[in-house]
């Protein structure tokens, strides 16, 4: 007898360990509390209430019996918020410890926390749960006793008695999160509006570049619109000089605060002003390689109706395949140890489509690189991207760009607005003249003269023809050496 009921004591003690308990009365499950205590294994079901206690008080809806544990350890707010036009059901934690309610192994400093799928929570020291939102925990669709109608989920146009309308409730299932997919890992870049993170792909192992918006407020319609904006150029541009992206995703940081993620491909050799630096300027074959894959970009972009509008050697990045054995062929003028490198424009943050804002007047893009219309914050359109190539251009063959305040006087902008530069001796004395005819029909102030991207492809320094066929032939000045500006590579060692 005492064995059996031994057995029937563990059996019990089982039953409770493994048990689910229901914190709260709703009819609605909206997340779970999950035990990572070994040996106190249980589940708990916080429903839809608009609060719940968790304390050692038998008055709590959730009573943790440890010690270190409060009267009123925590309160559980369920709230609701308005994310990129739809409406969730999410879970704010208040602590109201002594010893304290810990996230991820980080105190609650500020004592409230909007939880997110996949968290740790430690109640004092002694108590561990993962929180998990349930698939279905948003909005209730086809409730006949509500009085609410968004215009997408309509209320049942039947009559239904009590009990069947009970039954006909329907919960839209929750979007999945960005922390649901991906494991993110070590910083990448940051920038005016982001940083970028590397992700995981949790089911495939993908390796993926994750652009993290900087948080905004909930209501700010202009960043709302602007990320919408950037997801919308990104979902429909396939090219393989393009960064393809992969997700995107809304996320609460607060009640009031919310945060915007961009999944990308990952890029793994970095950027072309990396390479820059490392060869303070390159070879005029490699250059004319690289450029004629930036133009295969940008024509596509630009036969979408679209304006990149901040091209620069930070936001072409590269993909380089490296020789693995001293036969395999080169498939370019690339360095000894590479077999192909293939570009990647990056970076739709100024992004904008020609055809929703036919011409914009917003100053953007990075002060060296911006056309003169964008200056004089005038109508422009897809010519800006030209301009900007074309600076480019200029940079990757001396090393420098070519307007810049030690050029003064004039200063910088006035230098833009009057489209005034040279090509400088020694610099350019060994480029061809093809390379200086074509940036001087990109540095046009003029745009209607600029050239186009299809006039920039069909020019003779890509098609290689007779250089007797340009009708010029540059000057190429002298300058005293203090005037110089800095290369990249000169003012990265500063």
């Amino acid at each position: 007898m005492s064995v059996k009921r031994e057995n029937s004591n563990e059996n019990v003690e089982s039953s409770k360990r493994h048990q689910t308990i229901q914190a709260g009365n709703s009819d609605q499950v909206i997340a779970k509390l999950i035990s990572l205590i070994p040996g106190k294994e249980q589940s708990i079901d916080l429903m839809g209430n608009a609060v719940v206690t968790v304390g050692r008080s038998r008055h709590c809806d959730v009573v943790l019996k440890e010690v270190d544990i409060s009267t009123i350890h925590c309160q559980l707010y369920t709230i609701q918020v308005d994310l990129d036009r739809e409406r969730r059901k999410l879970i704010n934690i208040v602590d109201k410890s002594r010893n304290g309610t810990f996230i991820n192994g980080n105190r609650l400093i500020k004592r409230d926390y909007l939880l997110k799928n996949g968290d740790r929570i430690v109640f004092g020291k002694s108590t561990s749960f993962l929180f998990k939102y349930t698939e279905n925990s948003d909005e209730i669709e086809g409730n006949a006793n509500s009085s609410n109608n968004d215009g997408v989920f309509k209320k049942p146009q039947m009559a239904a008695s009590s009990s069947q309308t009970s039954l006909r409730k329907k919960l839209k299932p929750r979007p999945t999160s960005v922390f649901d997919k991906y494991l993110l890992e070590r910083e990448l870049g940051s920038g005016h509006y982001a940083t970028v993170k590397e992700g995981i792909n949790k089911k495939t192992g993908e390796v993926v570049a994750v652009k993290i918006f900087h948080p905004q407020q909930n209501d700010d319609q202009k960043k709302s619109n602007q990320f919408r904006e950037e997801t919308n150029i990104l979902m429909r541009v396939h090219h393989p000089n393009i960064v393809k992206m992969l997700d995107s995703f809304v996320e609460p940081v607060s009640k009031s605060q919310i945060q915007k993620y961009l999944v990308l491909e990952k890029i793994n050799d970095g950027e072309l002003f990396d390479r820059i630096v490392k060869k303070v300027c390159l070879r005029q074959n490699e250059t004319q390689a690289l450029f004629k894959q930036i133009l295969e970009g940008i024509k596509h972009l630009h036969s979408q109706n679209i304006i990149h509008r901040d091209i620069k050697p930070e936001n072409i990045l590269l993909n380089i395949t490296r020789r693995q054995s001293p036969n395999e062929m080169q498939l370019g003028p690339w360095d000894q140890d590479e077999i192909d490198v293939q570009v990647k424009i990056a970076d739709f943050g100024l992004a904008k489509f020609t055809g929703e804002i036919q011409f914009t007047n917003t100053l953007c893009g990075t002060p060296s690189y911006v056309a003169p219309e964008v200056l004089l914050k005038s109508d422009y359109s897809s010519k800006v991207d030209m301009w900007s190539a074309g600076v480019l251009l200029y940079v990757c063959l001396c090393g420098f760009p070519p307007f810049s305040d030690s050029l003064g006087p004039p200063s910088m902008r006035e230098q833009i607005l009057q489209g005034k530069f040279a090509f400088y001796s020694p610099y350019w004395d060994e480029i061809d003249d093809s390379v200086l005819h074509l940036i001087s029909n990109l540095l046009v102030v003029n745009a209607s003269e600029r050239f186009s991207v299809v006039e920039t492809m069909n020019h003779p320094w890509f098609r290689n023809a007779d250089y007797e066929t340009i009708p010029m032939e540059p000057e190429r000045l002298q300058i005293s050496q203090e005037k110089i500006p800095k290369t990249y590579s000169e003012l990265s060692k500063i």
